[in-house]
Formats: structure tokens, sequence, C-alpha cells
């Protein structure tokens, strides 16, 4: 070999020598920097929650409910505190629940009823009824109804008079589904009405007399009113108190107690 090309060889090598130890040595100075993270506590308040699904209508028992932490910033009006009510979770052994809450959500005390009574009674409004009325799908929109909806009711009958034919009149409007058979709206509003069902209706004291008169007449249908006409709120036109008025072919006619 060539002494010139031994002289570029050993250049080379030493270059690389010296290239290594160069950063080593710079390696072994710089350090990775050490990142320390700091847990921080979040303010928490511990709140009475639902231990598990709770469904409309049922009374709360040992198990239902439990207590949680929720961070205090979440909290909202209407939480039960432990810190302010430590004993709820036994003082509310015993209501109705009114509206479902899922395991986990926060007890509120307006969807619980405190009452011995049932639960249809407990939210019946002051002074109205509830009456179950039969009702066959193929009369009642078709089987569209749901609880909730708002309805006209309409009586069917067949007149005396030979060869009269039927008559029928709306004998209520505007009225309020509570329940169809035993499922209420806040328990499944997929509960639509099925053939030889009932009806629950929520009324006044007078048209319960009105509706259990026609029921003994004729066949009762219920006729599903638009949700914005519900809200309007509309009032029933005045009704002879003690019978039930017809019209047939444009002419008013008056039946009283059936006849």
């Amino acid at each position: 070999m060539k002494a010139s090309r031994l002289i570029v060889l050993i250049i080379a090598l030493s270059a690389g020598g010296i290239a290594a130890w160069l950063n080593l040595s710079s390696g072994s100075r710089e350090q990775a920097p050490t990142i320390v993270v700091e847990e921080q506590e979040i303010p928490s308040l511990e709140v009475l929650v639902a231990a598990q699904d709770l469904k409309v209508g049922m009374a709360l028992s040992f198990g239902d409910l439990s207590w949680a932490k929720w961070p205090e910033d979440a909290v909202s009006d209407g939480f039960i505190l432990r810190g302010s009510n430590p004993e709820a979770e036994s003082e509310l052994l015993g209501q109705i629940v009114k509206a479902a809450m899922f395991g986990g959500e926060p007890i509120r005390s307006e969807r619980l009823i405190d009452t011995d009574k049932g639960f249809l009674a407990a939210i019946l409004p002051k002074g109205k009824r509830a009456l179950a009325v039969s009702v066959e799908a193929v009369t009642t929109a078709g089987g569209f109804i749901l609880p909730g909806d708002k309805v006209d009711v309409l009586l069917t009958l067949r007149a005396k008079s030979r060869g009269s034919g039927v008559v029928s009149e709306t004998l209520l409007e505007n009225i309020k589904v509570l329940a169809i058979d035993m499922i209420t709206a806040s328990e499944n509003t997929e509960k639509a009405v099925s053939p030889d069902q009932t009806a629950t209706l929520e009324l006044l004291p007078h048209e319960v007399e009105m509706i259990s008169r026609a029921m003994k007449m004729g066949t009762i249908s219920l006729a599903l009113r638009s949700a914005a006409d519900s809200m309007d709120g509309l009032k029933q036109p005045p009704r002879v108190k003690g019978g039930v008025k017809f019209v047939k072919y444009g002419i008013a006619s008056q039946s009283v107690n059936g006849n």
C-alpha cells in the first residue's frame, strides 16, 4: 500500500474515533429532563344518586339509593347533599318514583312522590278524576294513541227509529290520556292502544258521569288531536247536563238519559 493511501486511512479512522468520543461525552453531560406531574384533587361533594335504574311507579326500598362523590362545580340546585341531609337515604324510603332515573343519576325531590296512595292517584291533578274506558284499536286512530296524548271522545250509536241509521257526536274535546291499559306516559311512550284494552282519561267529575252514561248507550271512540291543538288548551263547548246532544243530517236533537 502506498504511503499516501495509508495516511488518508489513518486520518479517516482518527476523525471517526474523535466524532464518536465527542458524541458519547456530550450525551453523558445532557440528561433527559424529568417531568413531574402533580395530581390535584378535584373538590367534590357527596350527593344522593340512584344505585340502579329506577322505574316510574316503583316504591324506593333499601339498596335503591347510595351516596356518590360529585364534582362541586357540577352540583346543581335540587341535588340532595349528604352534608346538609345525611339521613336522606333512609328518609326517602317508600316514596314513589314519578320520573324514571338511570343508575348513578342524582336524585331530585321533584321526581319523587311522598304518598301512601297509588301512583296514578298521586299524579292526578286536584279536582280531576281518572276513568278507564274500554276501546278498540279500530276506533282509536288505528291504535296510534299513546299515553300523554290529547283526544276527543266520541259516542256512536244506532238510532232507535227504524231505518234511521247510525248517529255520532263529540262528547268531550282535548281530553288527556293518562294511561293505556296499565302503562302511563312516563313509563312507556311506545305502548299504543291494542284491541280490547282500556284508555284511562283525565276528566272532571261531571265528565265522568257523561262518559259512564255514554258507555252504556253505544260505542266510545277516541280521536287523536294534533300536538299543536293540544297545547292550545281549547275549551270544549258547553253540553246540556244530564243528556247527550246528537246531530243528524244537520238537525240537532237531544237524548236525555239514553232515551
